[in-house]
């Protein structure tokens, strides 16, 4: 993970308003997923050397769909490179920019805008990480998130964990079933590229779709 001041992609609905946000000075490009009082999802989509506005962002979280080149020119007049894989992902400090696509094919990301500041909170008695290292994985953490890639293979069920409230991203289809702790059950999971709201729960999960599952989950702070 590269902590960089919204460079290597693209660079939050929020208690702050922003003068130029992107979804208002840049629709065709950036599109509102999801928004509520802790983040605003965009969906990030931009043809083969398609350019955007000046804009800005808060803090966030990026999601790679695909590889992706960027040139960012920045207030002052500057320039910088960015971009990065399918599947990775980048945490982002707020910042104003121009971004370029300067790759020959379509450019595709998810944006996890943050709200407010960090608590140090979220701590969980059951960490997924600790109780079910086979399907939880860290990519990173820092005072406002911690970012986890979750895989699991068809028919395959993870042990009972808990989570804070966060964001899934969808790397690949996803079927699941989730079994509560009070014994209670219900369906979920995403298309690829979908971001869907995970309020704080504890459940096991069930891959009950035909392929593997992998998801990104932003676990807010």
């Amino acid at each position: 993970m590269r902590k960089v001041l919204f460079l290597t992609f693209f660079c939050i609905a929020s208690p702050i308003a922003f003068a130029q946000d992107p979804v208002k000075v840049d629709a065709k490009h950036y599109t509102v997923m999801l928004d509520n009082d802790q983040v605003r999802v965009l969906k990030i989509r931009y043809g083969a050397k398609e350019k955007s506005v000046m804009h800005e962002h808060p803090a966030s979280v990026v999601v790679f769909l695909t590889d992706s080149k960027v040139k960012f020119t920045l207030p002052d007049g500057s320039a910088v490179d960015g971009g990065g894989k399918a599947g990775e992902v980048q945490f982002a400090e707020a910042g104003k920019h121009l971004p370029q696509n300067v790759g020959s094919a379509t450019l595709e990301g998810v944006l996890v805008e943050l709200k407010g500041g960090p608590t140090g909170g979220a701590k969980v008695a059951l960490d997924p990480v600790k109780v079910d290292p086979a399907h939880h994985k860290v990519l990173f953490e820092n005072d406002r998130v911690r970012v986890l890639r979750i895989d699991i293979k068809v028919h395959d069920k993870t042990k009972q964990h808990e989570h804070p409230n966060g964001v899934a991203i969808y790397l690949t289809e996803a079927k699941a079933k989730f079994t509560l702790a009070d014994g209670k059950t219900r369906e979920g999971g995403g298309n690829r590229g979908g971001a869907t709201w995970a309020a704080a729960e504890k459940h096991t999960v069930e891959n009950t779709g035909t392929k593997p599952a992998e998801i990104i989950l932003v676990e807010l702070k």
